[in-house]
């Protein structure tokens, strides 16, 4: 369950642009992370996300359409185990390949980085802190002052660390569709 949460809280991160943080439209990198849980026990991943936010249009019943941002991302997990993790904001699926399996859930807790930056106070050239829903994020840059690193405590007490290489910021080819999570059709189906 602990793994399904912060699966969850990574695959909600909501990227936009910061007064102090310039973040990109969308990306593509390369991340491993760990998770430490309290009694030492670690977890190592590292795989590929990709992340876009996109404008949607959304009509109403009465027929008015409103403008709204999207926060797409897919995170392709490689070690140690081979899933993919695939969210609007809204709905998370989790394709998992060992147990030939799909999840979907409705999100409703997660990280909220847009929320978190414009509460985060710069403490070094490249290094942010931010208090946000009782949780203090760290925040690291990288020499071009683009996402290099993201440590928290989530709520069930595991130290999670996130590190990004290779980061692509802004890829003018990059489509939405590259983002979903398609499954093989004779996998179970498991709605959360």
């Amino acid at each position: 369950m602990r793994m399904l949460f912060t699966l969850t809280t990574l695959a909600t991160l909501s990227i936009v642009a910061s007064a102090t943080i310039s973040l990109p439209s969308n990306f593509k990198t390369e991340f491993k992370q760990t998770i430490t849980n309290d009694k030492d026990r670690v977890i190592s991943y590292d795989g590929t996300v990709k992340f876009k936010n996109e404008k949607q249009i959304i009509i109403n019943e009465q027929g008015e359409s409103h403008e709204i941002n999207s926060s797409l991302f897919r995170w392709d997990y490689k070690k140690p185990t081979k899933k993919e993790v695939c969210t609007d904001g809204i709905q998370l699926i989790v394709v998992d390949h060992d147990l030939e399996q799909v999840s979907r859930y409705i999100v409703d807790e997660g990280i909220n980085l847009e929320e978190i930056l414009k509460v985060a106070q710069q403490i070094s050239t490249k290094d942010y802190k931010a208090t946000y829903k009782d949780i203090e994020y760290l925040i690291t840059l990288d020499d071009k002052l683009w996402l290099k690193k993201i440590f928290y405590v989530d709520s069930l007490d595991n130290r999670v660390k996130i590190e990004f290489e290779n980061m692509n910021y802004d890829n003018n080819n990059f489509e939405s569709n590259s983002l979903e999570c398609i499954a093989p059709s004779d996998y179970d189906i498991i709605e959360g």
